[in-house]
């Protein structure tokens, strides 16, 4: 049995990147081929070249979802076979126990093997949990037992989904971290936007309507910019440091 483990860890670790590897290339490949795409339909909705870009950009998004739902399925079917694989001589085995309390305990197997190698820690906290504390009376049901680890196992899963979507927030992070680049952003958006409307509508009609909507969105765009820095933790240099450094 303890031959197997190590085995498993590593066709685990290895299915597990080959996962963030596929999501990384599908989900970069998208947000190309779609930030392209897009802008350069609304400067030229006629042109030849845009249709295939949104195609691709489509396509790929696709790949994303599938990758995304392989890579959950696949945790799950092998943390399944692994909660079946316990040896009777291990501490916890569920040889002899109630139904419920067995399901409690392959539930947080199964917790543990989707949380991954690196959290392996988890494993023995949960477990705690689950003991309670009889000698001071604190004594958990089977049924509440079970309800704690399926708690985990929700915790669990989504610990991995953050690993996986962790590579798609870096350029996201990056164009956060500095003013300058968020506000390039910005002015590129609304500057599609003015073109576009100048193109489609004329000068009259961003000088008399236009306006309006590309200062909503600007101003739009910088609130869910400030959202966003706040939901990531990303804090700003104050405006000496980033004089400093330049």
């Amino acid at each position: 049995m303890s031959s197997e483990r190590p085995d498993e860890d590593a066709d685990a670790d290895a299915f597990a990147g080959a996962s963030v590897l596929g999501l990384v290339l599908a989900g970069t490949s998208t947000t190309i081929f779609l930030v392209v795409g897009y802008p350069l339909k609304m400067i030229d909705s006629r042109s030849a070249f845009t249709q295939p870009l949104l195609d691709a950009g489509y396509v790929f998004g696709a790949i994303t979802a599938a990758v995304i739902l392989a890579s959950a399925a696949g945790l799950l079917i092998r943390a399944l076979r692994s909660s079946r694989r316990t040896t009777p001589g291990e501490p916890g085995a569920p040889t002899g126990e109630a139904p419920v309390r067995r399901a409690g305990l392959r539930t947080l197997d199964l917790a543990s093997f989707v949380a991954g190698a690196r959290r392996a820690h988890l494993r023995e906290e949960w477990a705690a949990i689950l003991a309670g504390d009889p000698g001071n009376g604190v004594v958990l049901s089977s049924r509440r037992r079970l309800r704690y680890a399926i708690g985990f196992l929700l915790a669990a899963l989504r610990m991995r989904l953050r690993d996986l979507a962790a590579p798609l927030w870096m350029p996201v992070d990056w164009l956060l971290s500095a003013e300058s680049r968020t506000r390039g952003c910005i002015a590129s958006v609304v500057g599609a936007q003015i073109l576009y409307i100048q193109h489609e509508d004329g000068l009259h009609a961003l000088v008399t309507e236009g306006w309006g909507w590309c200062g909503g969105c600007a101003i739009t765009l910088r609130l869910f910019a400030g959202r966003l820095r706040r939901l990531r933790g990303i804090e700003l240099a104050s405006a000496g440091g980033e004089s400093a450094d330049e």
